[in-house]
Order: structure tokens, then C-alpha cells, then sequence
């Protein structure tokens, strides 16, 4: 792609105008070019990078791939959650933590943990008591302190107090529920069991332990209008005391049920990309109202005790050691993904492995694949780095597009050598975008990695994370899927 070809025409609605072609955009992943499968098992090589990386930041992610049911909108379902499943699961879990324990000895102790994010699926589908104890384990294997950021996803339905208070007995400060909609029609169409005096009913419960608590909506889903999204700001801001909520933008992922479900007629045409554009900026103009801090391009937050700190941590150079089966993460530039399938990675673990299938890179990091780290990160802080930080086969076309698109409405004004760029509200709607036009200048379409194919990314492995787009567990972030979609 070329520069020039990232122009925004003038006179062009920066928020549903700015990139006409974005839906036929290629896509460009993220340094899979130049990585080998490492067929080493983790014992022989993770506990040397673990040690060597103990001044960068470290986050955990565990991942509990079961949900009650599929919702429509899901495309990630793995397992479905029954009676014996927690206790079963979680020890596997317990199993897991030993054998990293026996991989790393006194070194899992050497480096702070500055978040713990339980993603799925469905982890409160968990019982008390399990969750608990998983919880418990990684508090005695690793240093995790008062100040550690420590997140349990989860669904309205089956999010008991109890529960909540349980988990925050041992340890957990943080709650997300992945709500898409408080409208009780909107939510039976799309499969979801909750209506809005049992969501009102938990939100605060929950609230009451003291807890963070977060809840992500989507936008753009099949009879969602502007009306209807207002509503649910409204009843989230007014009747509730969350303390942030996430906005995803609903994609439609090809043959997932949702995508069956509107082409049969049974649910209604879907936001076009412009409708979706402008529900994202009524939403934030409504969220400034009510007095809603913009934190991240996605994410909104309602005074300083929600910090998002593991979610901007999988968008920089932080370690993600990942926990469980389809759990992905990442150790320095080896992206790490747990064995997908439950059964072989309960095999491995009884058999003392653990299932990790890891891509190492071939040489030392580049000016472009430090640019795409940069870019990720400074996007969680709202911005586009600074034009110093851009690789030097950039520096002649850097300005001028970044000019444009100060122009064009979508940065407040064009990143200086040393000054980053602050993106405006439809730059930030646009940010994905922009990554992928900004890389696409950079490097030719990347040919697929060694484990492209691989269906369950950042999500289901480690939300919004880092690995490429062929280890990419399910979840939201760059793959565009929400850390909350339990069931």
C-alpha cells in the first residue's frame, strides 16, 4: 500500500467517511513473517526468558474455555459447561500451576505481577470454591500483591454475590460481565437469559463487594438503533455503579451463527459500517455526559479506581504467561498458545507436559516490528506515537499523512519528532484502521504464519493480546472479538 492511498478526501465526515475502502482493506499481521515453530518444550527455554524479562512488566492469563450455551453472536464456543466440569477443570489448572512451578522454580517469584485476568468462555461458570483455590495457587506461586490488578469474567446469569465475594476473599478486585445489551428483547434474540431487573440485580451485588466492575456492550447489532443504545447508557450510568464498560464494535464473522441468523431473515440487517460510525460517536458524546473518562479507543471509565491495567499491558511489551487450555500470551517475542482441544491438553498436563505450541523469532527485532509495537501501545493512551519512533523508511511520508488526517478530523494535531498525536473521538473509532493502513505502507501483505489456522486467539487465549494473527486466541483486541462474550 502507499501513503498516498491513506489520504482522507477532503470534506469527508472524518467519523463515517475516512476510510470508504476499509472493509476490503488487506489485512497485515503482526511480525509472522521471520518465525519458526520452537519445538523445544517450555521447561528447557521459559524459564530463562521469565528471569531475564524481570524488568519488564508481567501479567497472567488464565483461560476457562466453557460456557453454558452459544450465543448467536459468538463465533469462539468450545465446550460446554455441566455439573462435574468445574472441579474437573480446575485441576487441570492446579496440575498446570505445578508444572510451571517445577519449570521455574524459586524464579516465579522473582518478578511482580502487575495483573491476573480469568478470561473465556465463561469463568464464573466456575464454582466458588474452584475459582478460589486456582486463585489461591497463583498467589503462592507468584508475587502478587494488594496492588495487582486481578480480573474475573463472567455472565449475569450465574454471577451469584456469593461467588463475588468468595473470589474476592481470594484475591480478586475486579469484575467484567459481558452484558452486549440491557434491552431484554434485543438480548433473547441473541440468546442471552438475563433480563434487565436480574442485570440490575447483579451489576449492583456486585458492586457491593467493593469490587471494579466493568461490563462491555456492543454496537451495531441487528435491530440496535441509536434509541436503544442511548437506553442502555442511560440505565448503566443512572441505575447502576459500574465502574467503566468497553464498546465493541460487532463483527460479523463469516458462517458464525449470527451471520446464518441474518442471512435467514430470523434476526434483521445488521449496522452498516456508516451506522455503526455514528453509534459510536452518539455513545461517546452520551458517555461525556455522564461523566465518563475516554481511556482507551475502546474503553470508558468512571473515576481512577478502574485502571485497565491488563488490557494495556497485552497491547505493549509486557510478558503474558498464559494458563489453561486455548490460553494464548507471550514470554520477551515468543508467542505462546495452549493446546486448543480440551482432551489433549488434559492428556498433556496428567502426563507432565505442558501444551504450549510456541513461534520464536528467526532474528533480532526490526525497526517496522518495533514500530508495530509502538503503535499498539501508544493507541491504549490514545494516540499515534511520536514521528521519531517511526521507522526511518517512513520519515519522508510520516508528516504529511499525519497532517492529512490532522485535517481530516481524526488526529487533534500531527505528532512532532518528539510529540506523540492525540487521536480525536473518531480517531479513535478509526484506530484500527489507521494501524493497518500505517503497517500495510510498511511491509507487503504477510503470508500466513507457521500456526495460522488456529481459531482461538487473544481472547480465547489472552484478550486484546499480542500474539500473530495465526495464534490469536478469541478474544478481543486486534481481533476484533470482546474479552467479555461469555455465554
Amino acid at each position: 500500500m502507499k501513503p498516498e492511498n491513506c489520504y482522507v478526501p477532503a470534506g469527508a465526515d472524518p467519523l463515517t467517511e475516512a476510510f470508504a475502502f476499509a472493509e476490503s482493506m488487506p489485512k497485515h499481521g503482526r511480525a509472522a513473517r521471520g518465525a519458526r515453530p520452537l519445538d523445544k518444550p517450555f521447561a528447557e527455554w521459559g524459564p530463562r526468558l521469565f528471569t531475564h524479562r524481570s524488568c519488564k512488566p508481567l501479567a497472567l492469563y488464565v483461560h476457562v474455555p466453557f460456557c453454558r450455551h452459544r450465543c448467536l453472536f459468538c463465533p469462539f464456543y468450545q465446550n460446554r459447561s455441566s455439573e462435574e466440569f468445574s472441579e474437573y477443570y480446575a485441576d487441570l489448572l492446579m496440575r498446570h500451576l505445578d508444572l510451571v512451578e517445577q519449570a521455574l522454580g524459586q524464579g516465579a517469584g522473582c518478578r511482580p505481577v502487575d495483573a491476573v485476568y480469568f478470561g473465556g468462555g465463561t469463568p464464573s461458570d466456575l464454582a466458588a470454591p474452584d475459582l478460589a483455590r486456582v486463585l489461591r495457587r497463583l498467589k503462592s506461586l507468584f508475587e502478587i500483591t494488594p496492588e495487582t490488578e486481578i480480573t474475573i469474567e463472567g455472565r449475569v446469569r450465574d454471577f451469584t454475590v456469593e461467588k463475588a465475594q468468595a473470589w474476592r476473599e481470594a484475591g480478586a478486585n475486579r469484575f467484567s460481565l459481558g452484558l452486549q445489551s440491557a434491552d431484554e428483547e434485543l438480548r433473547r434474540r441473541l440468546g442471552r437469559l438475563a433480563g434487565r431487573e436480574e442485570i440490575l440485580k447483579v451489576l449492583n451485588g456486585l458492586a457491593d463487594t467493593d469490587a471494579v466492575l466493568i461490563v462491555d456492550l456492543m454496537f451495531g447489532l441487528p435491530g440496535q438503533d441509536r434509541d436503544l443504545l442511548l437506553e442502555d447508557l442511560r440505565f448503566l450510568a443512572e441505575e447502576t455503579r459500574i465502574d467503566g464498560l468497553d464498546l465493541y464494535e460487532l463483527i460479523q464473522f463469516p458462517n458464525s451463527p449470527l451471520a446464518k441468523a441474518v442471512e435467514g431473515g430470523r434476526l434483521g440487517v445488521p449496522a452498516d459500517r456508516a451506522g455503526r460510525a455514528q453509534l459510536f460517536g452518539a455513545a461517546a458524546e452520551a458517555l461525556a455526559g455522564y461523566g465518563f473518562e475516554h481511556f482507551t479507543p475502546q474503553h470508558w471509565r468512571r473515576g481512577t479506581r478502574e485502571r485497565s491495567v491488563y488490557n494495556r499491558l497485552a497491547k505493549s511489551n509486557a510478558d503474558i504467561l498464559p494458563i489453561g487450555s486455548s490460553a494464548g500470551g507471550n514470554l520477551s517475542r515468543v508467542s505462546i498458545m495452549m493446546e486448543r482441544d480440551i482432551d489433549a491438553y488434559a492428556a498433556a498436563i496428567e502426563a507432565g507436559n505442558i501444551p504450549a505450541r510456541c513461534l520464536a523469532p528467526t532474528g533480532p527485532m526490526g525497526s517496522q516490528e518495533r514500530f508495530k509495537s509502538n503503535l499498539s501501545e501508544f493507541a491504549e493512551y490514545l494516540k499515534l506515537p511520536p514521528v521519531d519512533l517511526w521507522p526511518e523508511e517512513a520519515q519522508a511520508w510520516a508528516k504529511p499523512l499525519l497532517d492529512n488526517w490532522c485535517e481530516a478530523g481524526l488526529i487533534k494535531h500531527a505528532a512532532s519528532g518528539q510529540e506523540a498525536a492525540p487521536l480525536t473521538m473518531a480517531g479513535s473509532y478509526w484506530i484500527k484502521t489507521m494501524h493497518s493502513l500505517l503497517l500495510g505502507c510498511l511491509a507487503p501483505v504477510e503470508t500466513a504464519s507457521p500456526m495460522a489456522g488456529h481459531p482461538h486467539a487473544g481472547g480465547g487465549g489472552h484478550p486484546g493480546g499480542m500474539p500473530p494473527d495465526g495464534m490469536r486466541p478469541a478474544m478481543h483486541g486486534a481481533s476484533g472479538h470482546p474479552p467479555g462474550h461469555h455465554g
